[in-house]
């Protein structure tokens, strides 16, 4: 996610300047591609690992069962990171809702593909300047929720 940080921070200071928003600094020419979705999808990966992860390590005793019968408990299939984030417990803020519900969207195709697998999945999709810090203040959260170290 880092090594994509510098590329997006670019992109987004040239959409500012090509907005009128900020001058233009140099010369130099906008990316060609906008790598916001793979950061987010990459983000998504993270988080839900994270809290698979802390999950994995704190099953229910119906969850326990299925695991000794050999089964993936239901509660860690899938790529949800808003209901896994709650399953954790931890508190979420509307804004980190809003992250996440995001993030989610981006794991399901939009980090991965060029269109979605159905129409229902063309809908305007808002991608925000600061998203960068608002997952990084999430991540380090999240971490200190479920007690892993920093990466």
């Amino acid at each position: 996610m880092e090594l994509l940080e510098p590329q997006i921070e670019r992109f987004w200071e040239c959409f500012r300047a090509d907005a009128g928003v900020v001058e233009k600094k140099d010369s130099e020419p906008p990316p060609n591609h906008s790598l916001i979705n793979v950061h987010m999808m990459l983000a998504g990966f993270a988080i839900e690992n994270l809290c698979k992860g802390h999950l994995a390590g704190h099953p229910t005793w119906k969850e326990r069962k299925k695991v000794e019968a050999g089964e993936l408990p239901k509660c860690l299939d899938g790529h949800k990171i808003l209901k896994l984030a709650r399953r954790t417990g931890m508190t979420l803020s509307e804004f980190e809702r809003d992250l996440l519900a995001r993030i989610t969207d981006v794991i399901s195709w939009r980090g991965r593909y060029p269109a979605p697998l159905s129409h229902d999945g063309i809908v305007p999709f808002p991608q925000w300047d600061g998203d960068i810090g608002r997952i990084k203040t999430f991540l380090q959260k999240l971490r200190a929720h479920v007690g892993a170290k920093e990466s």
